[in-house]
């Protein structure tokens, strides 16, 4: 098995500068580097051997395309594996058990909470968290969507990232502890009640 897509980031940059100058063969290694875990990924969407090649070529087909741009990307792992999640959608648009993001979370439970005031809470409670989120360190940041927004077991993270799930767990520990600063923070600044706790830490925990 490869190594993880932490010390596999230089490598595919490196085969991306390749691509660039249109090198078939350095595409060849970057697909065959990626397949198997994207592959996975998406299996976990659609369960299906024939869509999975199917839409894990169509990503190939798109990163190609793009490849100009692949370099820009600061957060490329995230991007992948994004990616891939995206294609795999496509094919699962019409089902109600896609996963779930946060701003959909925090709105589907807002049933009992149609006041104008409470909607406009949700609204910037999303923004928070987000913006949380995307403070955390890229790999913790991976892990921590891929687990709680993905709904992927710490398990299946680390087989996709090729990491211990030790790691995972040490990696969300970590993200759930900055978050709940988060969450803290905001609810000592805006005073806004029980109704921000509950619907923030029934996400995060």
């Amino acid at each position: 098995m490869p190594a993880s897509m932490g010390f596999e980031n230089e490598k595919l940059r490196q085969l991306i500068k390749l691509m660039e100058k249109n090198d078939g063969r350095a595409f060849e290694e970057f697909f065959n580097l990626l397949y198997p875990r994207f592959y996975r990924y998406a299996f976990l969407y659609v369960k299906s051997d024939i869509l999975c090649e199917e839409l894990v070529s169509d990503v190939f087909l798109k990163l190609w395309n793009i490849r100009y741009k692949l370099n820009d990307i600061q957060q490329l792992e995230f991007y992948l594996f994004r990616a891939v999640k995206n294609q795999a959608l496509t094919y699962l648009k019409r089902k109600t058990n896609e996963p779930v993001e946060i701003t959909e979370y925090i709105q589907s439970h807002l049933i009992d909470y149609r006041e104008p005031e409470n909607l406009l809470i949700a609204a910037e409670l999303a923004d928070k968290v987000e913006e949380g989120i995307a403070s955390l360190p890229d790999k913790c940041q991976i892990i921590f969507r891929m687990v709680r927004q993905d709904g992927l077991s710490y398990k299946q993270v680390a087989v996709l990232l090729d990491i211990s799930p030790k790691t995972i767990e040490n990696q969300m520990n970590t993200a759930l502890k900055k978050l709940r600063i988060v969450i803290e923070k905001y609810y000592s600044e805006t005073k806004s009640g029980d109704f921000t706790k509950s619907v923030l830490f029934n996400f995060i925990y």
